[in-house]
């Protein structure tokens, strides 16, 4: 398959477990994270953190695990 997305793979279940290391849990280190500005800084950080997750992955990402996070377009209608 796509030998860049396996070992991206092994390489970001790697900083997990540092990410665990540093916060006691991953889910204390997403805690942590600024969500002001519709999660803006989290995304970031998150797309520095890991591997191919960029903005747009780092977004589906935290909708995926019930962050209250807002599609651009959402934003845009307030």
């Amino acid at each position: 398959r796509n030998k860049a997305k396996i070992e991206a793979t092994i390489e970001n279940a790697r900083r997990i477990i540092e990410i665990q290391r540093e916060y006691g849990s991953f889910k204390n280190y997403i805690n942590s994270l600024d969500k002001r500005d519709n999660y803006s800084e989290a995304i970031k950080d998150i797309s520095k953190r890991f591997i191919r997750m960029g903005p747009s992955s780092s977004r589906i990402f935290l909708y995926s695990i019930g962050e209250d996070i807002h599609r651009p377009q959402e934003m845009s209608r307030d």
